[in-house]
């Protein structure tokens, strides 16, 4: 069985990573957890967890998904060659982006003509340099507080996007996604 990829960054949100890793160890689907380097990432609740591998270990041909939490600050990530490079690696398998994250893989070129929602407002990625075509076919934060998507996320191909406050059914729908075959009950969900 192919694992997936977990990329986690300084202070990437825990609580929106939890479902997912319980849903994979629950479904006994292999994961690796990534980051830059080995040194023990701060999540923005204030936990330490130490990564298994570093970016520039991974074989490619083992993975079949990458998962990217969102986090209060992704600046430094979004600005970083090496880590947009292994993201882009992914590009044709199943990628699940919650929070800030989809707007890595709007910087690396992944949302390209596809459907997407994001938790930061359009004005402010304009602010930052991204341009009206980019963001055309996202759903920011404003507009899903004002016109909810009724599944809580957006999948658009092989990437399934949400907004924090829908992480639940984000990692539920992520691992429907790659066969897993979970409901939302599992969570307490209808």
């Amino acid at each position: 069985m192919k694992k997936t990829a977990i990329l986690i960054y300084n202070q990437f949100s825990n609580r929106e990573l939890a479902p997912v890793i319980e849903i994979l160890m629950h479904k006994k689907k292999p994961f690796t957890i990534f980051a830059k380097n080995l040194d023990p990432i701060i999540s923005e609740e204030g936990m330490r967890v130490k990564p298994n591998c570093f970016i520039d270990q991974i074989d490619i041909n083992q993975y079949d998904s990458l998962v990217l939490p969102g986090a209060i600050d992704i600046r430094h990530v979004i600005e970083d060659e090496q880590t947009l490079d292994f993201i882009k690696r992914f590009d044709g398998l199943t990628i699940a982006a919650v929070s800030i994250a989809p707007i890595l893989l709007l910087q690396c070129g992944l949302l390209t003509g596809k459907k997407f929602m994001a938790g930061v407002n359009r004005a402010e990625l304009y602010e930052e340099g991204f341009t009206k075509s980019q963001l055309a076919l996202m759903t920011d934060w404003d507009d899903n507080i004002k016109n909810p998507i009724e599944k809580g996320y957006i999948i658009d191909g092989n990437i399934i996007t949400a907004v924090a406050y829908n992480a639940l059914q984000w990692a539920v729908g992520f691992a429907n996604m790659i066969g897993l075959n979970v409901s939302t009950e599992l969570f307490g969900l209808q």
